[in-house]
């Protein structure tokens, strides 16, 4: 745990303290925070209260003194529900306003891991609790440079597998070889690692109406065949082998054949020009100096597919947060799913994915960047401007 850097956050945040509570490795969030394992032995609830200033507080069941024996400051012991109550009235007696884990009206959900008793337990002791979901940002989101450098050279790797799949493809197309989403999928995870990249799951190889479905997955069993003429879709991430390792996660599209057709062209052509608005605008507004809020990107990029009169069809968020897990615990571009009021902050790398899905094919373009100090870097590069006859 730093303390330092955790009370300097608290300053900033305008309150008085942070209140960290767990039962049961309920809120993982506070176990990040905190720099402790998740391999102790926990099982009953325990409070450790930061303040802005001055000496933190652990509140311990006495069942299990051995709790957060590694984190600074004083360590208080209760027996009964009553006596938890009672150092926490004492804890708090000189607060107005502490940061926990939820989220009002439960907005963002993964950052929502206090129960509603909890808060009004807090709440009944006449204290105002505000969400702790950007501090949280500070210390689960933002990335090292070694981290950044890793995760720039995942996405070269991961763009090289890419294109030398797409010149198999067609060279089995050209032979009359057969082939399925799944028998591709097989090759690409296989080309992945490879390319000494790790991932948690398999790539999304999706044609036609599948490529309609954002989390589509084939089976062996009911995998679709790709033949010229079609729309396909790749969805594809990974991670070096290394510690602290941040993912990198890119969707290309392609059409099987020769000759697009008109409505692929068209579909594709809206899709890349959002894409690249949304990049436009948070370039902009980091490059000016000015704060930006996750659901500010999305709404952009939204308000050009609906323009284009296909909003009904962009079925979910601008883009999600990327960490060491391929959907972060930052802040995500998105006022669709959730209304995502979290700054995007410095050091912190997130996709930025548009898409269409129609009932017979669908198209997404997915880039990741990565947010600097006062510029932002478009990672993958080079980017998806066009789509791609595989057959020309």
């Amino acid at each position: 745990m730093n303390q330092e850097r955790i009370q300097a956050a608290i300053c900033n945040a305008d309150t008085d303290g942070w209140l960290f509570f767990d039962f049961r490795k309920s809120n993982s969030l506070a176990y990040r925070v905190l720099g402790l394992s998740l391999d102790g032995f926990y099982t009953r609830r325990w409070f450790y209260y930061v303040p802005a200033q001055g000496e933190p507080t652990a509140i311990i069941s006495a069942v299990e003194p051995h709790v957060l024996c590694e984190l600074p400051g004083r360590r208080l012991f209760f027996r009964s529900w009553g006596e938890l109550h009672h150092l926490l009235e004492e804890t708090l007696q000189d607060v107005r306003r502490v940061a926990m884990e939820y989220s009002p009206m439960n907005a963002i959900p993964t950052m929502a891991k206090v129960d509603a008793g909890t808060l009004e337990l807090v709440r009944s002791l006449g204290k105002e609790i505000v969400s702790s979901a950007n501090l949280v940002q500070l210390f689960v989101a933002v990335l090292s440079q070694a981290q950044m450098e890793q995760h720039r050279e995942a996405g070269r790797r991961l763009i090289a597998v890419k294109d030398a799949l797409l010149r198999s493809i067609a060279e089995h197309l050209r032979a009359g070889q057969p082939l399925t989403e799944y028998s591709v999928q097989r090759d690409f995870l296989a080309r992945i690692h490879a390319a000494g990249v790790e991932t948690d799951s398999a790539p999304i190889v999706a044609v036609n109406a599948h490529a309609g479905d954002p989390h589509y997955g084939p089976s062996e069993s009911d995998a679709a065949p790709l033949r010229e003429g079609d729309l396909l879709l790749l969805d594809f991430w990974g991670y070096l082998p290394q510690s602290g390792a941040i993912f990198a996660d890119y969707t290309w599209t392609a059409f099987l054949g020769a000759r697009m057709p008109e409505k692929h062209q068209r579909v594709f052509e809206i899709v890349r020009r959002a894409r690249d608005q949304g990049i436009a605008f948070l370039r902009e507004r980091i490059e000016q100096g000015q704060p930006v809020q996750g659901w500010e990107v999305d709404q952009t990029v939204r308000d050009l597919i609906t323009t284009a009169g296909y909003g009904d069809y962009f079925v979910h968020r601008t883009g999600h947060s990327i960490t060491t897990v391929e959907h972060g615990d930052g802040a995500n571009l998105d006022n669709l799913e959730t209304r995502d009021e979290r700054l995007v902050l410095p050091n912190t790398c997130c996709s930025i994915e548009p898409g269409i899905y129609l009932s017979e094919f669908g198209i997404r373009s997915e880039v990741n960047v990565l947010v600097l100090e006062k510029s932002i870097e478009v990672t993958g590069v080079p980017i998806q401007e066009e789509l791609i006859p595989l057959l020309a």
